[in-house]
């Protein structure tokens, strides 16, 4: 707890307002606010965003205390209930909060930075180490200039060992970290290329990220990615991890074993070993780092090797399924700390579309707090976040029961739960979004098959950070004063309009777009309240329009002259919002210019349009090749638009940039832009294609196998002829699911354990057959039909087509699973 005062004397500030509470949180994310009357406000300001436009709101909820570079005008009489501590710097105010609460503490603090694998070696830390001490660590990746402070500002009292990670894009940015996390032990993990962009060459990089460990006791060092000149760079006091008999721990032999693997290493002129449960070169790279940091804690070696044999796949991302009864599932099953709860339930809150929420929580690993002490928090949580229903699964939560307020369940194990929620109406949910959170012990993966919707192996799996990490990329395109409209139609680019319209508004898009009015009242419904541009306005559609608030696009004088009517017959007497189409020469549906001044007469003489906004559709923006055509296209709507706005008096947005023009035509940027397939991970340009991410993957699994001798046939019409012995194995995916005749016969290869496999014989309206005859696989393997975007462009090749056909041709049948890292 912190008072203004005392905060105001860390940071420097000016104190204008009340004073008499105290702080408990750091808030910098408006939308995830929790406990109003303990919390301090950060406003940061970026390029993009100043988050002091959301003081007033935040005020109206309870909070406190801002700390801010100037009071908003709209704050200004708000001075008596609250508290301002002005600064010049908001973000070096957090920073140097977090750094005086990190030198309150005394305890043993891992500071973890390298190019790969920080959050994997921070969790497995977490993993190895929570039997021995009471850790505080950093949620998530949160490794920034941002998330440093805030995961330092966990740290309490009964904490005894932090482990935070830290990342740099640029020199400079390391001494800023090291200052807020102190670390006594330094780990570094890896040395590889990314953020090479940052810095002069990759020896820069090195230096700048060891000097986090500048005042560390010693420095853990992965060194088997170095090359020599690497390690002249590294001190004399380290702990190095190497194949060279001079390091400190000496890797003598890495033995793959198929379900695991056999580690071999001297230490302290010794030989020691560990097993452990994966084969892949990161994973071994990531548990050798954390085999070192247990050594040098002097853990017993026969403990280390019954840990590490233990170590388990860190669940990284969230998933999102539709459940039965109209319900939607996230599933977080595969941890249970009580910082992951927290990050759980407010992703719960960003998805929820009304109906109630249940969580279904296991009892929680070891947190370093007394059982009622953590477990009342977990009610206090349970509590702001609003939940209706709480089922509580394990002795440790049932014990304490009595602390939940809410409509609450209790069970001592899992299979008792499932066995009552047959029989118990109260425990068979309908219309609600259900989180389930659980240590892996509790098997909640049963749980999650009984509420989750049926359907067959083949699952269209949509990736909501990448879809955020793309939104955010175009963002910095864009001027702080260009909007943003985010196309949702056919659904969403077969993604699933309604998830993604919920992860778009969560991040303040500014409008969406739908090209049928079925599609904008199915995202009202929901609880989308964005304004929604129709792209398609239909006369049969105007009445649900009107009830849902869709916003029409007018592109002739008839559909103006029948919405105009329709407002009418509702007896609408405010300006109705509506976006104008231009024709500027893509010749599909629009105004032309020859038609521009009857449009204006209608609009001045009818009072019941407000023109929202002015916009056209370029054809080729995307090909230099037609960069004349664009630019006449682009004359051509300036001419039209500055008309339309002259005769009615008023400006409006304008937007002509679709997902193509937004790199490359920044000069028609205007006022919005359009993004459609860009948003989902396809780019134009290489510039795009280095940045964007591709945000779904199309997977199946194998259903049999078969073997096949020389001369039989695969399929219908005997198309597919084994030339030799062969293996095949049968996938269903077939026409029906969007996967097309057209690659049947070996013009397309799935991919099974990393490895092509070509079709053989004719695709099936529900399954296909590959060739796995030098794969080795059985059936249940998974299936990758798409995950990357050079995947998805030769998928789209051989079916002689583009991605928005592929993506949006993949059947409603397919399941669609989101997930959020």
């Amino acid at each position: 707890m912190y008072t203004p005062q005392q905060i105001s004397e860390i940071i420097g500030a000016r104190l204008v307002g009340d004073t008499q509470h105290v702080v408990q949180h750091l808030l910098i994310d408006s939308r995830q606010l929790t406990e109003p009357s303990h919390t301090v406000f950060v406003a940061l300001v970026t390029e993009r965003n100043d988050a002091h436009q959301y003081i007033f709101g935040l005020c109206q909820k309870g909070v406190k205390t801002f700390i801010v570079n100037h009071i908003p005008e709209n704050c200004i009489g708000l001075k008596d209930n609250v508290c301002f501590l002005i600064v010049s710097d908001t973000l070096q105010a957090l920073q140097l909060i977090a750094t005086y609460h990190r030198k309150q503490f005394t305890i043993p603090v891992i500071g973890v930075t390298g190019s790969n694998g920080k959050t994997i070696v921070k969790e497995w830390l977490y993993q190895l180490l929570k039997s021995d001490y009471n850790i505080a660590r950093s949620p998530k990746s949160y490794n920034s200039q941002v998330g440093v402070p805030l995961s330092v500002w966990q740290l309490h009292h009964n904490h005894s060992l932090g482990i935070f990670e830290a990342g740099i894009s640029e020199p400079g940015e390391m001494n800023l970290l090291k200052n807020i996390i102190q670390p006594t032990i330094g780990v570094f993990t890896s040395l590889g290329t990314a953020h090479d962009e940052g810095f002069t060459n990759i020896s820069q990089k090195l230096k700048e990220k060891l000097t986090l460990f500048e005042e560390s006791e010693t420095v853990i060092v992965n060194a088997l990615s170095f090359k020599e000149e690497h390690l002249e760079l590294l001190k004399k006091h380290v702990f190095l991890i190497s194949r060279s008999p001079n390091a400190t721990l000496e890797i003598v032999k890495i033995e793959n074993l198929f379900t695991h693997t056999h580690i071999v290493a001297n230490y302290h002129s010794k030989e020691i070993s560990i097993d452990i449960p994966f084969t892949d070169s990161a994973s071994i790279e990531n548990a050798i780092t954390c085999w070192a940091v247990l050594l040098y804690l002097n853990i017993d070696k026969e403990d280390i090797e019954r840990r590490m044999h233990l170590l388990q796949a860190v669940a990284m991302r969230l998933e999102l399924k539709l459940g039965n009864n109209n319900c939607v599932l996230i599933n977080d099953f595969y941890n249970s700390d009580i910082n992951a709860l927290e990050i759980a339930l407010h992703h719960q809150k960003q998805q929820h579309r009304g109906g109630k929420k249940i969580v279904i929580l296991s009892d929680i690993e070891q947190s370093g707090k007394l059982s009622w002490e953590l477990y009342e928090y977990v009610a206090k949580l349970i509590s702001q976040f609003g939940i209706d229903t709480f089922v509580g699964i394990g002795k440790e939560i049932s014990s304490q029961q009595k602390l939940f307020k809410t409509d609450a369940h209790f069970f001592e194990d899992t299979q008792s739960f499932i066995s009552e929620s047959k029989v118990n109406p109260e425990l068979q949910f309908h219309n609600a979004i259900i989180l389930l959170k659980g240590a892996r012990s509790f098997g909640f993966e049963t749980i999650s098959k009984q509420l989750q919707q049926k359907s067959h192996d083949t699952v269209l799996e949509i990736n909501l950070t990448r879809l955020i990490h793309n939104i955010n990329f175009y963002k910095s395109q864009l001027t702080k004063d260009t909007q943003l409209m985010c196309m949702v139609k056919a659904t969403g680019y077969g993604s699933g309009s309604t998830e993604i319209a919920f992860t778009l508004q969560h991040h303040h898009v500014n409008y969406l777009a739908v090209a049928y009015a079925d599609e904008g009242v199915e995202l009202r419904k929901a609880g989308i309240h964005l304004p929604i541009m129709v792209m398609s306005p239909e006369e049969s559609s105007y009445d649900d329009m009107i009830e849902y608030r869709l916003e029409p696009e007018i592109y002739s004088i008839r559909i103006a002259k029948e919405f105009l009517h329709a407002l009418q017959n509702k007896a609408i007497t405010q300006a109705y919002p509506v976006h104008i189409k231009l024709d500027t020469g893509m010749r599909r549906l629009g105004f032309e210019e020859g038609q521009i001044d009857e449009l204006c007469k209608l609009l001045k003489t009818e009072n019941l349009f407000k023109v929202k906004s002015i916009f056209s559709h370029l054809v080729a923006s995307d090909d230099k090749a037609f960069d004349e055509f664009t630019n006449s296209q682009i004359s051509r709507f300036e001419k039209m638009s500055s008309h339309i706005e002259k005769e009615i008096g008023y400006s409006t947005i304008k937007h002509i940039c679709n997902s193509g023009a937004i790199t490359r035509l920044k000069p028609a940027h205007y006022n919005m832009v359009r993004l459609g397939i860009g948003m989902y991970g396809v780019g134009f340009n290489d510039v795009e294609k280095q940045s964007l991410q591709n945000i779904s993957s199309l997977k199946t699994r194998i259903s049999q196998i078969k073997h096949l001798e020389p001369g039989e046939t695969v399929g219908y019409n005997r198309r597919g002829v084994a030339a030799k012995k062969m293996t095949i194995a049968t996938i269903p995916i077939g026409y029906a699911d969007g996967f097309s005749r057209k690659l049947g016969n070996g013009n397309y290869s799935v991919f099974i354990n990393n490895e092509a496999c070509k079709t053989i014989g004719n695709i099936c309206m529900d399954m296909c057959m590959v060739d796995v005859s030098d794969v080795n696989c059985q059936e249940g393997d998974e299936v990758i039909v798409f995950e990357t975007t050079e995947q998805l462009m030769e998928l789209s090749r051989s079916m002689e087509t583009i991605p928005y056909e592929v993506l949006t041709g993949i059947s409603s049948r397919v399941k669609r699973v989101y997930v959020q890292e």
